[in-house]
């Protein structure tokens, strides 16, 4: 018996994990330039979400039964994870010599709660890699913003004129705010990195998602040839500069959506539901198991390092973290 199944949209979910777990493998590697690519797979990530976030409110705009499919999708995991990053972090320092004291007041202390409420990429701080970005996790501010302002967004996407016009205020408006940001922010530390911080706030990063909601509201007007012949000649302007790949990965969600269903055998409909729907997994825990893995360098090292890490994360998701899902979903 065969399932009817789009993969087009799993498989660019897939290759966004793929991309940012390839260029963390890739600095563990010592290939770090080389593979500095792979952090745009977080732009795919934030595209790909703005679609299949409009498609969702396309069936039901109701905010609340949004946020609570929404919730029941990312909070389980996230705090899954950060609760282990905590331990984690709380045994190497005081395996370290660390007072207890000093790890439960500084990198273990009460201001790891921005990470619980997703505050890391809206709280400034003097120590960029601890509080804005521990376990690389800078993004989740940004995706629980979109999710937050999604219902009343759309309401503004909903067509694509207007889901175009949002794009434009959004992509003209990000320069000027990244300015003021960082001109407000100009005293802060250079271990604050607050060029990036400014870059990647979530305000900042609103067009990647937008860019995602215009491209469904194209798709279901019939308008997808006018958006994509925009995007890439925007892209063409820009010479891959700025907004570039994110105008090119609008493309691919273009792409992908005009694919007709796939009729698939069983075994790979299973497989690719679990590369799919352990994605989101395999971007939040791989940083710690490449933490654990010693660095080898050389490509030799990055495709060892890469499959292993990407084996362990899909193995732990398989074994208990999808049953963990699965048990919240009953629930």
């Amino acid at each position: 018996m065969t399932k009817q199944k789009n993969p087009a949209m799993d498989l660019l979910r897939v290759l966004a994990a793929a991309m940012v777990l390839a260029v963390h493998t890739g600095q563990k590697a010592g290939l770090g330039q080389q593979l500095a690519v792979g952090a745009r797979g977080v732009e795919l990530f934030f595209v790909l979400s703005g679609f299949l976030t409009a498609a969702s409110l396309a069936r039901d705009d109701a905010p609340l039964p949004y946020y609570k499919r929404r919730a029941r999708r990312i909070l389980p995991l996230y705090w899954l994870v950060l609760a282990i990053r905590w331990v984690f972090d709380a045994v190497r320092c005081l395996a370290g010599g660390m007072p207890a004291a000093q790890v439960f007041t500084g990198p273990c202390g009460p201001r790891y709660l921005r990470y619980v409420f997703f505050l890391q990429m809206w709280l400034p701080s003097e120590d960029w890699m601890l509080w804005n970005n521990r376990n690389v996790l800078w993004t989740m501010s940004s995706f629980a913003f979109f999710y937050l302002v999604a219902p009343f967004l759309y309401r503004l996407c909903r067509r694509f004129r207007g889901a175009f016009a949002v794009l434009l205020v959004c992509l003209v408006g990000k320069g000027f705010l990244g300015r003021w940001v960082e001109s407000r922010l100009s005293g802060w530390p250079e271990s604050a990195n607050i060029s990036q911080f400014s870059a990647q706030n979530p305000l900042m990063t609103l067009y990647c998602f937008v860019f995602g909601m215009a491209a469904f509201a194209a798709v279901r007007e019939n308008r997808q040839f006018f958006y994509g012949a925009f995007c890439i000649l925007l892209a063409a302007l820009l010479r891959f500069d700025r907004c570039a790949y994110e105008c090119v990965f609008a493309v691919l969600v273009l792409l992908a959506a005009q694919c007709p269903p796939a009729d698939l055998p069983p075994r790979a409909v299973r497989a690719l539901d679990l590369l799919s729907a352990g994605s989101f997994w395999l971007y939040l825990a791989h940083p710690m198991v490449l933490e654990l893995l010693p660095a080898i360098q050389g490509w030799g090292g990055f495709v060892l390092l890469w499959c292993v890490t990407a084996a362990v994360c899909y193995g732990l998701y398989a074994l208990a973290v999808q049953r963990f899902e699965r048990r919240l979903a009953k629930s």
